[in-house]
């Protein structure tokens, strides 16, 4: 990800009787705020008198409304003034004042306001306070000098972190081998097999690409007319294909298999290991920006060490926002950590049943989870099957048996649908708690059973 050209701010020891203001701006207003040079900032006509106290040398400490970031911190450099000359399409905001960027972050990597608990007099941690909103709202307010210097502290170090690339060269990253469950698994299965083919082209990939990867991911989310909204990563460094996978998986054909694709599943893999709180909060703001409902969370590819702080990080900056987290892999998934808008999804097949119990006995942080079973081509899934799953799956979603003869309940409505088109957003069983209920019961049935 490529970031913008970085001012050194001032070190705490330099500065030891400035004085601050919050400036606002939306997301909207700070881009043209650039555009416009960056030069002069502006006010309601209502706040003369308030932008007549600030003299050269006062700081302003740029806040984004609706993305709760700060972002820069600007330096008054005279006297304020009144203009009438077009700057932003918010509004006139004629009262205006000279200014000149000290330091300044890419909105996408803004500092957000819940990392400055503990370190603000009116955020004393660990949880947000109800009213904290009433010390953001107006402009210029004015701040007391140790919050000031707080937000100049740690938009510094937020900067001096910002100076590493965010995708390291992926040939040279070291990678958790024991991740790596295809690459084992290759010759005992065949390259011929569906996955297969597409681990020879990702590893062709990776040396063809090295420059291009190296850039950083320049957007993460993906979409699909099914499933919506979604993270994707790369099923050669995360999976752990079991033998159906290796023969249907549908994520290993068609675009997603293109080189173009797989670029960007391994520039997304790369950024996540290397930030995964970063990762996260680059996902919310995409996620604010496309008006996301909910969240898929490896639409491709499987969980990572990483990826699940990344997870973590997210459910709490979005509590609302419901994440969809599909694996096929027991150690992983069970660390995922419970959060209300978090649901595990753990997918198994004919040949992948033990790692239900594999997932089981690993003793999953999070109660919010469930199974699902995907049938092979012609297969009629047992009754044994269908008795541990949640939601069921057939292949290319033909439907091979009598539909009165399965659990209506488990049915997913992908199967024999004539229009697929957003059907999970209709649907959302996966992820408001129904499918979580269901296996709840399933659980609560056995353990009445034994006793």
């Amino acid at each position: 990800m490529k970031r913008p050209d970085i001012a050194q701010a001032p070190t705490a020891a330099a500065e030891p009787s400035r004085r601050y203001f919050l400036g606002l701006f939306t997301a909207r207003s700070w881009t043209e705020f650039k555009a416009n040079g960056a030069q002069v900032m502006g006010f309601t006509e209502k706040k003369v008198t308030a932008a007549a106290r600030l003299l050269p040398g006062d700081r302003l400490l740029c806040y984004l409304t609706k993305r709760s970031t700060f972002v820069a911190i600007l330096e008054v450099t005279g006297p304020s003034y009144q203009d009438s000359k077009p700057i932003w399409t918010d509004g006139l905001f004629p009262v205006r004042l000279p200014v000149k960027v000290v330091s300044e972050l890419s909105p996408l990597a803004g500092l957000p306001v819940h990392l400055l608990l503990g370190k603000l007099s009116f955020l004393p941690g660990p949880a947000m306070p109800n009213n904290w909103t009433v010390h953001v709202r107006s402009s210029p307010r004015p701040w007391k000098a140790e919050d000031g210097l707080a937000v100049v502290q740690a938009l510094q170090a937020r900067i001096e972190r910002s100076k590493a690339p965010l995708a390291p060269d992926l040939p040279g990253q070291k990678v958790d081998t024991s991740l790596i469950e295809a690459k084992r698994k290759r010759p005992k299965f065949g390259i011929e097999s569906r996955v297969g083919k597409l681990l020879g082209r990702a590893d062709d990939l990776r040396g063809e690409r090295a420059t291009e990867l190296m850039e950083g991911v320049k957007s993460i989310l993906s979409f699909n007319k099914v499933t919506g909204h979604s993270v994707n990563f790369p099923i050669s460094e995360t999976c752990r294909p079991t033998a159906v996978c290796l023969k249907y998986c549908y994520f290993a054909k068609g675009p997603n298999s293109w080189p173009d694709s797989l670029s960007h599943q391994y520039q997304i893999y790369a950024a996540a290991k290397a930030d995964p709180v970063g990762f996260a909060e680059r996902v919310a703001w995409e996620c604010d920006q496309a008006g996301v409902t909910f969240l898929r969370w490896n639409g491709g590819g499987d969980l990572f060490a990483e990826s699940i702080a990344a997870i973590d990080h997210l459910a709490i900056l979005r509590p609302n926002l419901p994440i969809w987290v599909v694996t096929r892999t027991p150690d992983l998934a069970a660390k995922v950590v419970e959060r209300p808008n978090v649901f595990v999804h753990f997918s198994l097949d004919r040949s992948s049943m033990s790692r239900r119990e594999q997932f089981l006995k690993a003793e999953p942080q999070s109660s919010n989870f469930f199974f699902s079973y995907q049938c092979e081509a012609d297969e009629v899934p047992t009754p044994q099957a269908l008795s541990k799953v949640s939601v069921l799956f057939f292949n290319d979603y033909k439907i091979t048996c009598e539909p009165a003869k399965l659990p209506a309940a488990i049915v997913c409505p992908l199967n024999d649908s004539a229009d697929i088109r957003g059907a999970c957003e209709s649907c959302r069983r996966c992820f408001n708690g129904a499918a979580v209920g269901h296996n709840r019961k399933i659980i609560l049935g056995k353990t009445k059973k034994r006793t």
